[in-house]
This record gives C-alpha cells, sequence and structure tokens, in this order.
C-alpha cells in the first residue's frame, strides 16, 4: 500500500495523497512520498500540483499508528518527510498545493513546502504537536515563522490554534481562497496558468526567492546575474522579448505568450 501516487497529465504532474480504498495512510507515508517526488524529478513536468483524495492532508488517518510506535520512530519518520520537502522546494518547477478540509500536523508540514497554496474557506489549518507535548519536526515551525513573522508562529505554534481559509490567505500562509466546493476549479486554474508559462524563468525566479529566504538580500544579489544569464538565448525568453518589444514599440499592451518551457 502506498501513500501517495504520483501521476502526470501532460505538462502537470499529480501528486495524490491517498485517502480512499486505494490506501490508508500512515507508516509509509515519507517512502511513499520520497518514492512519488522523485518520479516527479525524473519527468518533464511543467508544474507540481499536491491534491489528496479525501480532502484532508494528514499523516494518517489514526495519529495513533504513528505516535505509538515511540520517539526513535517518531524523529526517523519527521526526518524523512523533511527530506522530501526539501526535494520539493528544489524542484525546477513551480509547485501548487490545495486543501478543502483539514490539513493537520505533519500534512501542514507539506503543504508549507509549496510555493502556492489554494484552501477552500472552510479549510483548517493546524499544527497540534505542542497541545500534546511534542513539537513539529518537519519544518513547520521555521517556514511558518518566515511566512508569518515570530509573532504569529509563535501563537499558532505554541497555542496550536487553528487556522481558517480566508484568514490564512490574509497572514500569507496560503496564497489563494476558494468558495466551498470551488476549490479543484480556482486551483486547476492557477495550475494550467503555471503549466504553460516561462518554466525556466519560473525555476530560477524560485531559486533567486528561496536564496533570499535563507541567506537574505546579499546572497541573493550574489547569484542573480548569474541564474539570468543566458536567459534571453532560451526559447521562451526570445520569443517572450520579442513579442514585448514589437507591444511595446505600437504603444500596446503585451498580448499573453505562449510559452513552451524551453
Amino acid at each position: 500500500m502506498s501513500s501517495f501516487r504520483f501521476e502526470q497529465h501532460g505538462a502537470v504532474g499529480k501528486l495524490i495523497l491517498l485517502g480512499d480504498a486505494d490506501s490508508e495512510p500512515g507508516s509509509d507515508f515519507p517512502s511513499s512520498l520520497r518514492a512519488a517526488v522523485r518520479q516527479a524529478y525524473a519527468s518533464d513536468i511543467r508544474v507540481l500540483h499536491l491534491t489528496s483524495a479525501s480532502g484532508n492532508v494528514a499523516v494518517a488517518d489514526d495519529l495513533g499508528a504513528i505516535g505509538d510506535k515511540g520517539s526513535k520512530f517518531l524523529e526517523a519518520f519527521a526526518a524523512d518527510i523533511l527530506a522530501s520537502i526539501r526535494l520539493i522546494e528544489e524542484l525546477p518547477v513551480p509547485t501548487v498545493a490545495s486543501v478543502a478540509g483539514m490539513a493537520l500536523g505533519g500534512g501542514f508540514e507539506l503543504l508549507l513546502a509549496f510555493d502556492f497554496l489554494v484552501v477552500a474557506e472552510s479549510a483548517m489549518l493546524v499544527l497540534p504537536e505542542v497541545s500534546v507535548g511534542g513539537i513539529p519536526m518537519a519544518g513547520a515551525v521555521q517556514r511558518l515563522a518566515d511566512r508569518v513573522g515570530k509573532t504569529l508562529a509563535t501563537r499558532f505554534v505554541l497555542l496550536s490554534e487553528p487556522i481558517f481559509g480566508k484568514v490564512a490567505v490574509d497572514l500569507g500562509i496560503a496564497t489563494h481562497s476558494a468558495p466551498d466546493g470551488k476549490l479543484e476549479e480556482v486551483s486547476d486554474e492557477l495550475v494550467r496558468h503555471l503549466a504553460t508559462g516561462p518554466t525556466l524563468a519560473y525555476g530560477k525566479a524560485r531559486t533567486l526567492i528561496r536564496t533570499w529566504a535563507t541567506g537574505g538580500v546579499s546572497a541573493a544579489d550574489i547569484i542573480s546575474t548569474q541564474l539570468g544569464a543566458g536567459i534571453l538565448d532560451t526559447k521562451d525568453g526570445a520569443e517572450g522579448m520579442a513579442i514585448a518589444v514589437a507591444a511595446v514599440r505600437k504603444h500596446e499592451p503585451i498580448p499573453k505568450i505562449q510559452f513552451s518551457g524551453k
């Protein structure tokens, strides 16, 4: 049994958390996540989209299946998830996660690895670990603090307060919200947009943002020109610039550009 399945649909990679008859998410969560992310790396997708068959994102339907195994198991379990989270962050394509229901503990930690997070208005994100005597160990504390700052991260981590849909967008945790029942429509539109965008430029921009997040402005300055080297020599860069220049010279708005991802 596997907790995750990777599927490729043209330029779109689907990372699906199974919560139906196909699987019972649990102790294989890290290993199946790692295997699915490696499949994504080996593919020629232009965007990766995480979804859940059940609408919820958690490491197990019964958390006792994880907690009852003791500290050593939990430490290895969390370390494996964190390794996959770092792989997702280093993918050369943009990433999107969407959640309709609850994202609990390690499930919330996984969502924070993605560039774009689309949440239903009634979705609930929560890190319960501290409230039961533990701590989040798969990267949520630092990634949440990076998004909302020290004060709010302290509130949500130490008090295990739930964060709901639109509030998550207002705080900068999620990037988009959708009315209940419209999550798939909103997230699919975003995924389609990214799948037809300038894939190489997306990847370089993601690297620049990640470098700033970990090393600050100076670190990002050092690599910015290096990342941009040759970008206008690519098919997308050359064609995109030519279309933009032609529009500007005609005093017209730049039209929507069709990129090939090369």
